[in-house]
């Protein structure tokens, strides 16, 4: 097991699996700040280093939740058997470049692959590869300007839609600015990016069939209504 020290954790250098491993179960209980930002999970890039995700903002966080809802009542009713994951459940991604392990926002996994897996692959990231079928991140990117845009785009198209991949389906979802960016693999093998025109609600397609993102909802509970009580 690794020792947890901020003194002793050193991003520059790498870790095996088992490190990345031992590191994220601690962060269970312990607490870590870098840069004087919390933080409660790694990402591992495909050099074996650790990437810090900072903890989620609230209405952020609702906005998570409420999409892996309605995907996972989707997958009930549906009787998708699938596997709807949020932010802690990272994914062994093969790349062109490694092995590099990322935890989208949400995520499904379809019924075909969750039969596949071993028990090595179920609960640990030492088995072989595999990947969601569906992504999402949910984060305010600001109308698609700056870095931190560049950098989640980045991210769809070299890592969640690496040529290794079963990344079929992705959404950028930015509830703040209201604005919702589709990435789809083509027929090719590339992907295709669009933004939608407006904050309207999103179809699934073929990828998660009969499933239609609701954004109205996604408002509803961003958008945090106190009401006050009166006891008589």
């Amino acid at each position: 097991m690794v020792k947890l020290d901020r003194l002793d954790l050193d991003l520059d250098r790498t870790y095996t699996l088992k490190e990345f491993e031992g590191i994220n179960e601690q962060l269970k209980t312990q607490t870590l700040e870098i840069g004087e930002e919390p933080v409660d999970l790694f990402e591992l890039d495909a050099s074996g280093k650790l990437i810090p995700m900072p903890q989620t903002p609230f209405c952020k966080e609702l906005a998570v939740a409420e999409i892996v809802r309605q995907i996972g009542m989707w997958n009930i009713y549906t009787k998708q058997g699938g596997g709807v994951t949020a932010s802690q459940g990272g994914f062994n991604f093969e790349t062109g470049r490694g092995r590099t392990i990322r935890a989208p926002d949400v995520a499904f996994t379809p019924n075909h692959i969750c039969c596949t897996l071993s028990e090595e692959q179920r609960w640990t990231f030492q088995g072989q590869p595999f990947t969601p079928s569906f992504v999402v991140e949910v984060e305010n990117v600001d109308g698609g300007r700056g870095a931190k845009f560049n950098n989640l785009d980045n991210k769809f198209r070299s890592v969640y839609f690496d040529y290794h991949t079963s990344v079929q389906l992705g959404w950028l979802v930015d509830p703040q600015n209201r604005d919702i960016w589709v990435y789809k693999r083509k027929n090719n093998g590339t992907v295709g990016r669009r933004k939608q025109r407006e904050w309207n609600d999103v179809d699934g397609g073929t990828v998660l069939p009969g499933f239609t993102l609701d954004v109205e909802d996604i408002d509803k509970i961003t958008s945090v209504v106190c009401f006050t009580m009166s006891l008589y």
